[in-house]
């Protein structure tokens, strides 16, 4: 069943004509998520992971840096911008959602600024994401 957070990102989705599959049962992201990424306590531990990225941001900025944040691992040829990411939330959203990372950075600045929560933005081999935290912080890394 969808949240009210998920039918706005929906609707914010179906303006911009992003192209997104909708994933209702998330729990084989997540279950992939805390199979292959190291944790410390309830965290992904981005300093044993390779290629790590960090930014932090302030929450009037958020939105900005986000987007540069992911145009810098593009210009740096890590990620490509035909890489297909699911985007998970940590608990407004209850559903997962497959887009292209180049239609991510169209809605990135909606999921910062709408939906309050953690954001995680997994891609589709399970080796690389994207840590957007609900304190401004910005976390990229690569599994071996």
């Amino acid at each position: 069943m969808n949240s009210s957070y998920d039918n706005s990102l929906i609707e914010y989705a179906d303006e911009l004509a992003i192209n997104y599959k909708l994933i209702s049962d998330i729990s084989y992201c997540v279950e992939n998520i805390n199979t292959y990424f190291p944790f410390v306590g309830e965290r992904i531990n981005f300093r044993l992971l390779n290629n790590t990225k960090f930014v932090d941001s302030d929450q009037e900025h958020i939105s900005f840096d986000a987007v540069n944040f992911i145009k810098s691992l593009l210009d740096k040829r890590i990620c490509r911008s035909d890489d297909v990411v699911i985007y998970i939330g940590d608990s407004l959203t209850n559903n997962g959602y497959e887009f292209y990372l180049n239609d991510l950075l169209k809605i990135i600045p909606f999921l910062v600024s709408k939906i309050p929560q953690h954001h995680y933005v997994l891609f589709k081999d399970f080796k690389k994401i994207i840590y957007i935290s609900f304190e401004n912080e910005i976390r990229f890394g690569v599994i071996n």
